[in-house]
């Protein structure tokens, strides 16, 4: 079994950097990914264009194991319906992974080569890194591909280069702790909190503090813990851009529940009246309205709707199939 699962989601087409001269961001990652001096990994792609990518990526040849999936099945609600699905896409790379450690990032990164060794040495110490981004906006291309060791122009507006990994936010407690986890870890916590979806919110925070309960530690190396994310336009490809009023302060209501009731687990049973007075407690504090009253029922349902499942239980049944064992 490889000692890291590193996963990335996407929504978009894999031209969708093509403005930015990277003609394939699934070929430059696995560009990068082969430059790591840290090699006992595997590589996991969430794709929402899964059916229209997925001769091509057959083809790339790489010294690791690559998993090009789509979006698990039964983590499909919230895309079925034309939102986003950022904590679907993360439990189905958490389905597949096999690593000791996961990491996760999102489409339109690149990382310096050391960066999955960062990860390695600091879970080997006892802590979760979360690394920070330096932004940029251009790459260094060359024939529509990446130029490595990565160039280009470098601005930074993390504000997790100047916190701890939990800080003080105007809305409380906020942990970013969403980009590694022992899959132990992930897997006692039942993944990324699918309530938090819907628009493109909280899930790394929900998560983080979770993590927290468990007693995890956390690190933010500010010399080399960091990864690049590349500015870019949607192209049109993406295809979890829909966002709702009703989901009520950016979901910090659905954070604010895990932390009040103590509940490590998430995905595992509705929203019920203690969950629903503390959502409508937090939206008529920042947003000034009820959530749950009669005019908002019909919107408000289909948040309500989102399925429990069991991760552990999925994982087997994965495993059992055709699929997994061709």
């Amino acid at each position: 079994m490889p000692k890291i699962s590193f996963t990335i989601h996407t929504a978009s087409f894999d031209t969708f950097l093509k403005e930015k001269g990277v003609d394939s961001y699934f070929e430059s990652v696995v560009e990068c990914l082969k430059r790591q001096t840290f090699n006992d990994f595997e590589f996991i792609y969430i794709d929402t264009f899964y059916e229209e990518n997925k001769d091509k990526f057959s083809a790339i040849d790489a010294p690791f194991l690559i998993k090009h999936v789509p979006l698990h099945h039964r983590h499909r609600y919230w895309f079925n319906l034309g939102h986003s699905y950022i904590a679907a896409a993360k439990n189905t790379g958490i389905l597949y992974a096999n690593g000791e450690l996961v990491v996760a990032c999102d489409d339109a990164e690149f990382f310096p080569d050391n960066f999955l060794e960062k990860y390695w040495t600091h879970y080997q110490n006892g802590c979760l890194m979360h690394a920070f981004h330096k932004r940029l906006r251009n790459i260094k291309t060359e024939d529509g591909k990446v130029v490595f060791p990565i160039e280009g122009k470098v601005y930074i507006n993390d504000s997790r280069q100047r916190h701890p990994p939990v800080h003080q936010h105007s809305s409380g407690d906020w942990l970013y702790a969403g980009t590694s986890f022992d899959l132990k870890a992930g897997l006692v916590l039942n993944g990324f909190n699918e309530k938090m979806d819907g628009c493109k919110s909280l899930e790394d925070a929900e998560f983080g503090l979770r993590l927290k309960m468990l007693g995890k530690k956390f690190v933010l190396d500010q010399n080399e813990g960091f990864l690049y994310i590349l500015d870019h336009e949607n192209d049109g490809s993406e295809r979890s851009g829909k966002t709702s009023d009703l989901i009520a302060v950016e979901n910090y209501g659905v954070l604010q529940c895990s932390v009040e009731h103590k509940e490590t687990r998430a995905n595992s049973q509705r929203i019920n009246n203690f969950h629903k007075n503390i959502i409508s407690r937090e939206t008529l504090k920042y947003r000034g309205f009820d959530p749950f009253v009669d005019e908002h029922k019909l919107t408000t349902d289909i948040w309500l709707g989102v399925p429990s499942f069991d991760l552990r239980q999925e994982r087997k049944d994965l495993r059992r199939t055709l699929e997994w064992n061709r």
